[in-house]
């Protein structure tokens, strides 16, 4: 650091020295002793082994050497500059990588309330992720692949921390071609509906389809399962395209899946789910992490406020 400052005191000097042509003036200007600024020259020459001046020539200049030195200390400096600025972003959080899991339905619905707001604030500040299922992310988030996920509890693991974003209800997608008769707007029990039908699920390693289990279990709801998917999004289009029914978070219900399906909401009591940030219990969070939970947070309270 010292010698950083001298290599500043000495871009000063020469360029004093460049424009007033000799060492009394240049150091008048420098508010500085005519002896004081000769000795600085002379202990930098002699560490360089160089002449920074041609003291043949009145008014003095600077050699070639001298030249070479001052634009390239320059440079030296600015590109220190530039550098301690960068840290200090990285310290204040505005550059760095987010990796961020999430599942696609739960992407439609929380990335783009989101992130917009985030790239805008932390421009500089890459954000990269990753679309798995719920037991994948928790994993790679306890190893420390991800910095956080999305996700639907409660899938409780004590060495996750959960950071709730809002509560979603459940909603029993039906195919139009089935035709179904004055629909319930809300059901608590739709085993009348779909005992013994086609039924697409989610796969058992998912969050919300871990809930929708046991839902099936305590009304004792038994369809005929034909499929499962990894992607909840998928079912809810099998369903739309006919396949079957599904149960789907009502958030991910989308205007086009309301106009190709026949939609009745569980109640509350029956089948509900808490959205949340997860992030690895035994590490503090990322800044850049902690920024996106923190926004997140304060967006979705803002909604729900509205909303109520």
């Amino acid at each position: 650091m010292k010698q950083l400052e001298r290599e500043r005191q000495m871009i000063q000097i020469l360029e004093a020295i460049q424009a007033y042509g000799n060492v009394s003036q240049a150091a008048e200007a420098l508010f500085m002793t005519q002896p004081t600024v000769s000795k600085i020259i002379r202990n930098q020459e002699k560490q360089y082994g160089i002449s920074f001046l041609d003291r043949t020539e009145h008014p003095l200049k600077l050699t070639y050497a001298g030249e070479f030195y001052l634009d390239r200390v320059r440079k030296l400096v600015a590109d220190y500059q530039t550098m301690t600025h960068d840290l200090n972003n990285f310290a204040d959080n505005r550059v760095g990588r987010l990796t961020i899991g999430v599942n696609q339905s739960l992407a439609q619905v929380v990335l783009p309330a989101v992130l917009p707001e985030f790239h805008r604030r932390y421009p500089q500040i890459q954000v990269q992720l990753s679309e798995k299922t719920s037991a994948t992310m928790e994993e790679e988030v306890l190893n420390q692949e991800l910095d956080l996920y999305v996700g639907i509890t409660p899938a409780y693991n004590e060495r996750l921390h959960y950071q709730r974003l809002y509560t979603d209800g459940g909603a029993l997608l039906l195919p139009k071609q089935w035709a179904i008769e004055h629909v319930p707007e809300e059901q608590l029990d739709i085993s009348p509906l779909i005992n013994g039908k086609d039924f697409v699920v989610e796969t058992e390693r998912t969050g919300f389809q871990r809930i929708v289990n046991s839902y099936l279990t305590k009304y004792n709801v038994r369809p005929n399962i034909v499929l499962r998917t990894a992607n909840i999004t998928t079912a809810m289009s099998l369903t739309a395209g006919g396949m079957g029914a599904t149960i789907a978070p009502q958030s991910a219900l989308t205007p086009e899946l309301l106009a190709r399906t026949q939609v009745i909401k569980l109640t509350p009591t029956a089948l509900q789910c808490d959205i949340a940030i997860v992030y690895n219990n035994q590490n503090e969070p990322t800044k850049q992490a902690q920024s996106f939970i923190d926004l997140a947070t304060r967006i979705f309270e803002t909604t729900h406020e509205e909303r109520d």
